[in-house]
């Protein structure tokens, strides 16, 4: 290494003398270059990197291939800094890696105990920074750069649960709501509706339980977020609040009977006691539609709406039935388009592929697509309580189990059955999933990796 350096100090001797002869000789005007700077660097041909695993049973040795086009690097000129804002996959080996760099200068050293001179051939150990010097033609020292390759500490592709401890109540029945920065839990407390709340990036200090500020008693079930307010139903009429804690009434209306659904910026939906299809845009003044589809679900749904992949000016909603009185094996999921009132079942024509039934179902819309869990349940067979996680990519129609990726902890089926089924759930703008255990006052929330990926 050390002939390295003296072969490049010397050549740069030789070829300052040479044009100095030349210039003496000619009398010609060259001027030597200053520039020493990196316009482009990459990870030549792909990383193989090996792992051992088992499958079936036996230790097995895999392999994964990094292709080094697939993650271009940035090149801070001012700060003198490369790196790749989209990090290689976990595991990566980042040991042996030759790079792929286009320089404006005469030669550059790799920085280190005994400077070397890098040649494109070379085999980088990236597991620590690497520190580059350039020189000009000049033969003075130029810009220097400190390159480095990210390497994700977590598999994008897994979820990661944490347990928040804190002081959550130990709690029956329950229902909870997210909404700008805050999780919201109510249950039924002295025949009224009490809640209790956290800011979601705490977690475990949770405030007292307290009862509503409601005169009439209201139905925890119905509470639902909408146009940046909570809103549910009392016996008197429709109450609204910012905060959770001041509530007023917004509709006299006493033949609301259940919230169905909310689309903000668009409409609240209702059903009356009746079981005639409501609508309102702002809350106060609802207009009354035609009875509901025969088979609809008359309590316990859970709903999800969103923007078509194709129009975002048009919303869905998918409302899921988690009636577990019934006793078929299967459920059904409803679907409407803002565009217009109707609803429509939908459900697979193969029974392999249909919604399962669970006890206290729970549906979110996670990572672009929907997600159903719950208690014990059935489809094909039996199933244990939260042990499997179903998901549809077509907006309800079909659902398959997850067998990677987005998991419960395996202890979740316990926790189930020491709360005695009384869980409340919600999903927060930073994409963390939210479990709050009834009766243990365990609080829980997870992550897909990659959705807490911040780009660099």
């Amino acid at each position: 290494m050390k002939l390295k350096v003296l072969n490049i100090l010397a050549s740069l001797f030789i070829t300052a003398c040479a044009i100095t002869s030349c210039l003496d000789e000619g009398n010609m005007d060259y001027v030597l270059s200053s520039n020493a700077a990196i316009k482009k660097f990459g990870i030549k041909d792909s990383i193989i990197t090996n792992y051992k695993t088992v499958l079936n049973g036996v230790d097995t040795t895999l392999s994964t291939v990094v292709v080094g086009k697939n993650y271009p690097f940035t090149i801070d000129q001012v700060e003198g800094r490369i790196y790749n804002a989209d990090s290689l996959p976990k595991g990566t080996d980042i040991s042996k890696v030759v790079i792929d760099m286009t320089i404006e200068a005469y030669n550059v050293m790799i920085q280190a105990e005994t400077d070397s001179v890098w040649q494109p051939e070379d085999s980088l150990n990236f597991e620590k920074p690497i520190v580059f010097k350039l020189y000009s033609q000049t033969g003075l020292h130029g810009k220097t750069y400190t390159a480095q390759i990210n390497v994700h500490q977590q598999d994008p592709e897994e979820m990661t649960w944490t347990q928040m401890a804190g002081n959550f109540p130990r709690l029956q029945a329950q229902k909870a709501i997210y909404l700008n920065g805050n999780v919201y839990v109510f249950t039924e407390q002295e025949n009224q509706v009490a809640m209790t709340m956290t800011a979601s990036n705490n977690g475990k200090e949770w405030t007292a339980l307290q009862n509503l500020d409601i005169p009439t008693k209201a139905d925890y079930a119905s509470v639902l977020a909408w146009n940046n307010y909570l809103y549910i139903i009392a016996e008197d009429g429709l109450y609204t609040s910012a905060n959770g804690l001041n509530w007023e009434k917004v509709s006299t209306s006493q033949n609301l009977a259940r919230l169905l659904a909310a689309i903000d910026g668009k409409k609240l939906i209702a059903a009356d006691a009746e079981g005639h299809y409501m609508e309102s845009t702002d809350g106060m003044e609802w207009k009354v539609y035609e009875s509901l589809p025969e088979g609809f679900p008359k309590a316990h749904t859970a709903f999800e709406s969103y923007a078509l992949d194709t129009n975002e000016d048009i919303n869905r909603v998918v409302l899921l039935e988690c009636n577990e009185e019934k006793t078929d094996s299967v459920t059904t999921a409803w679907m409407q388009l803002d565009t217009d009132n109707d609803w429509s079942e939908i459900r697979s024509e193969k029974a392999i592929y249909a919604c399962p039934r669970l006890e206290n179902a729970a549906m979110i819309r996670y990572n672009g697509k929907l997600y159903t869990f719950g208690g014990p349940g059935r489809r094909s067979s039996a199933l244990a309580a939260f042990d499997k996680l179903f998901c549809s990519e077509d907006n309800g129609i079909t659902w398959k189990i997850v067998n990677e990726s987005i998991l419960f902890p395996e202890d979740f089926e316990s926790k189930y059955e020491a709360a005695h089924g009384n869980y409340s759930y919600t999903v927060d703008d930073n994409h963390f999933i939210w479990i709050m255990w009834g009766e243990t006052g365990e609080v829980w929330k997870g992550r897909l990796n990659k959705l807490g990926f911040v780009r660099k």
